[in-house]
C-alpha cells in the first residue's frame, strides 16, 4: 500500500479524468485540497467522506467515498447559463464513463476503481457565479 491518502488518490484520478474531457477545455480543474488561485470557469473535485465498503471486512483497503464535483461559471460571461449547463452535462457524462474512470485509476497505479454512482445534482448561484454540485459515490480498493 502506498503512502498517499485515499482521498488524494480519488481526487487526483477523478480530476485527471475530467481534465481529459474535450468538452471541458478551458475549465480549470482543481482538487479540493489544492491551494491555488481560483479562476473561473472551474471544477473542484472534493472527496468529502470515505468509509468502508458495506458487507466487506474492515482493514482490507476497500473504500466507499463520497465525491463532490463543484462547477462554477462566471455569471458575467456571454451565454453564461448555456455554457454552464453544457459544462454540467459534460461532467455528468464523463462521470458515467466507468471504463475511462477505471483506466485513469489503473494509469495512476494507486488504487482500483470498481464503481461510480451518481447521487445528486444541485444548482445554485452566487453574487456573480453560477454553481452546480454533483455528488457521486466511488468504490475503490487499494492494492494489497
Amino acid at each position: 500500500m502506498g503512502t498517499k491518502s485515499i482521498r488524494e488518490i480519488i481526487e487526483s484520478a477523478i480530476a485527471a479524468h475530467l481534465a481529459a474531457q474535450t468538452e471541458l477545455a478551458g475549465v480549470n480543474i482543481y482538487k479540493g485540497l489544492e491551494v491555488t488561485t481560483d479562476t473561473l470557469p472551474q471544477a473542484i473535485v472534493s472527496c468529502d467522506t470515505v468509509g468502508n465498503l458495506p458487507d466487506l471486512p474492515e482493514g482490507l483497503g476497500n473504500y466507499l467515498a463520497t465525491v463532490n464535483v463543484h462547477l462554477y461559471t462566471s455569471a458575467d460571461a456571454t451565454s453564461a447559463l448555456a455554457n454552464h449547463r453544457d459544462r454540467s452535462a459534460a461532467i455528468l457524462g464523463a462521470m458515467q464513463d466507468l471504463t475511462a474512470i477505471k483506466a485513469v485509476f489503473v494509469n495512476h497505479g494507486d488504487a482500483t476503481c470498481y464503481d461510480v454512482t451518481a447521487e445528486t445534482v444541485d444548482d445554485g448561484r452566487g453574487d456573480r457565479a453560477l454553481g452546480t454540485m454533483a455528488t457521486f459515490t466511488v468504490a475503490v480498493v487499494l492494492p494489497a
